[in-house]
């Protein structure tokens, strides 16, 4: 699998880091500059989701509260942040629990390459951090109670932009894209009947397309 990733990168431009963690059976682990700190467009709304449901959890928040002057709730930009990838309500949920908080609780689960106050006006983090954060909110390692984390990986299987891995896999995908300039990410976590995987591919100068490709060849490999 890792020599799939590398050789993949060689062949084909704007590979810049994947990471793939089984969570089941062998549990393998495939990384290409995995710990590379890279833009991470809005795959960053994952880790204001965490922030907020941490508040849910210890009551500070309620579902209710209202987050934007048009009327949307909690729940209803929560929902609208993970499924649209709206920025007006990440926007809004970052700044009401504060950016730099944000990046204190990440780090504390262990995502201590990604920043969302960031680097040059970007948001940054790393397949590696990705796949940690995904692999512990599928695993129940992350947040106190299941419901919380159902709610955020309901959502991310409700996610509206499905060209990239969900496109290049046969299973149910639970994934947050993030797209800006020319970068595109993906991080997912694939349903597989072997036992659930993640997959997180962050490519710059790529395509959609391709990172379809890559999660084809992923999963052919993983069910020889």
């Amino acid at each position: 699998l890792t020599a799939l990733l590398q050789q993949y990168a060689t062949d084909h431009a704007g590979i810049s880091s994947v990471a793939l963690v089984e969570l089941s059976g062998d549990h393998r682990r495939a990384v290409l500059n995995g710990d590379n700190v890279l833009v991470s467009a809005s795959t960053y709304k994952l880790f204001v989701a965490y922030s907020t449901l941490v508040r849910i959890e210890n009551g500070k928040w309620n579902w209710t509260d209202k987050i934007l002057d048009d009327g949307r709730d909690l729940a209803a930009c929560f929902s609208d942040m993970i499924k649209y990838s709206s920025n007006d309500c990440a926007e809004a949920m970052g700044k009401k629990i504060g950016y730099s908080v944000i990046d204190g609780e990440i780090h504390t689960i262990g995502c201590t390459n990604s920043s969302i106050v960031g680097k040059n006006g970007y948001a940054v983090t790393s397949a590696n951090d990705l796949a940690l954060f995904l692999a512990q909110l599928q695993t129940g390692q992350m947040l106190t109670q299941q419901t919380s984390r159902d709610t955020l990986i309901n959502a991310m299987k409700q996610n509206i932009y499905r060209s990239g891995i969900p496109s290049g896999v046969s299973y149910e995908v639970a994934d947050k894209v993030g797209f800006i300039d020319d970068v595109l990410n993906d991080a997912a976590i694939v349903y597989s009947p072997n036992g659930p995987y993640v997959l997180v591919i962050m490519t710059k100068g790529s395509s959609w397309a391709t990172i379809a490709d890559l999660a084809n060849k992923v999963e052919t490999l993983r069910e020889q």
